[in-house]
């Protein structure tokens, strides 16, 4: 049986849908951190918040469609060694659960603010403040999922300066 040479194409909205909003989410998220969490900035935090949870569902959706399509996916890259494929497997499987678990971090700490009841009508709570906890978790969980981001783009390059791969053409519509 021959393998498609691409994923499948509702994959790769997805991904790229996912790179812009991580990227929108990530520069909301370092601005925003000047502003206090309170009723006046409220409106500097929602699209932060509803943008990381559309990310969560997003990735979730990608992992359950390339599990259903698992026989319709580009074969596997050419490993160096088995450290190798470890290393990229780990990277891979580490970005999507922090894809899903940074933003539910981050709706935990709003909700444990009470201010979600300010959104269903009722007044923004005048001792909402963030746990700081939950705040250095999630700061820590984006930049530990940025710099995975990195290993992942720079692995892309490195893999077409060995092998002369482009595996970006996997994974977009656009190019042949």
């Amino acid at each position: 049986m021959k393998h498609p040479t691409k994923y499948p194409r509702s994959i790769i909205i997805i991904h790229w849908l996912t790179v812009i909003l991580f990227a929108v989410i990530f520069y909301i998220g370092i601005t925003m951190e000047e502003y206090e969490f309170n009723e006046a900035n409220i409106n500097r935090y929602r699209p932060h918040a509803i943008l990381g949870m559309i990310v969560s569902v997003l990735s979730i959706i990608r992992f359950f469609i390339k599990k259903k399509n698992a026989d319709n996916l580009p074969p596997e890259i050419t490993y160096y060694s088995p450290m190798h494929k470890k290393f990229v497997k780990t990277v891979t499987s580490l970005m999507y659960l922090l894809l899903i678990i940074a933003p539910i971090v981050g709706f935990i700490m709003v909700y444990q603010t009470g201010a979600l009841d300010y959104d269903l009508g009722g007044p923004f709570p005048t001792d909402a403040k963030f746990d700081e906890t939950l705040k250095m978790l999630h700061k820590t969980l984006v930049f530990i999922l940025a710099g995975l981001v990195i290993i992942h783009i720079a692995g892309i390059f490195i893999y077409k300066n060995k092998t002369g791969e482009n595996l970006i053409k996997r994974m977009c519509l656009l190019i042949k």
